[in-house]
């Protein structure tokens, strides 16, 4: 049985290093929406998200979008990294937004999103997309749930639910409970440190949906869960 929201909450609170709403890295402002995070970036079509937050009216990333001028019907592209309700709860306050995520993740995410929500654009591991002037490369990481993804854009590589900063300096997965297979989910993980190594990567920060991003990624080529 799935944890419950509270329950989750508690979690993140006792061991994750804490958000910090507002931090910016490169392109990306870490927007907090209880106890998980959406990411807002700017582009030269308007605004792409990662992630729609747990606030059904999107209340958080509206105050932000207001404080640039910007509205909610100014987001053009929501990329979600996976379907857990606290990922999708605000889909339904973006009437222009197109809705991405991995072919895998459809089905979880219509389940858990606002009634009538549909996922207009797929992706696959490989895929790099441009949204404006703004590129995005996705990364298929599975075992946190099927179709989970993890985002590469501007040299910051958006983990979602894929790994955490905690508050003693390391980066690791996810608890265990709270992923559908978690052995697979840390496996892919570092699979996807490895890959990023292999292939010269360069990355000026690493953020996360529950925890505080790092500007500094050593802790991240460093994980040893």
């Amino acid at each position: 049985m799935r944890p419950s929201l509270l329950a989750l909450a508690l979690t993140f609170s006792c061991r994750n290093a804490p958000i910090d709403d507002g931090a910016t890295f490169g392109r990306f402002t870490q927007v907090k929406t209880f106890f998980t995070s959406v990411f807002v970036a700017e582009t030269t079509e308007g605004v792409l998200l990662v992630d729609a937050g747990f606030s059904k009216a999107a209340r958080p990333i509206e105050s932000h979008l207001e404080s640039r001028d910007l509205t909610l019907s100014d987001v053009t592209d929501i990329l979600l990294t996976h379907g857990h309700t606290d990922h999708v709860r605000g889909l339904g306050s973006f009437p222009n937004a197109r809705i991405w995520a991995h072919e895998d993740e459809v089905d979880h995410i219509v389940a858990e999103a606002p009634e009538g929500t549909e996922v207009t654009d797929t992706g696959v591991d490989g895929d790099r997309i441009w949204f404006g002037d703004l590129e995005v490369a996705f990364f298929h990481v599975p075992g946190h749930t099927s179709g989970n993804l993890t985002l590469l854009a501007d040299d910051v590589l958006v983990l979602g639910d894929s790994a955490m900063s905690f508050k003693d300096g390391t980066v690791g997965p996810a608890p265990e409970r709270y992923s559908d297979h978690p052995g697979r989910a840390e496996a892919e993980l570092l699979a996807l440190r490895d890959r990023l190594l292999d292939q010269n990567t360069s990355l000026t920060a690493v953020v996360f949906a529950h925890s505080e991003g790092l500007l500094d990624p050593t802790p991240f080529w460093d994980m040893n869960p």
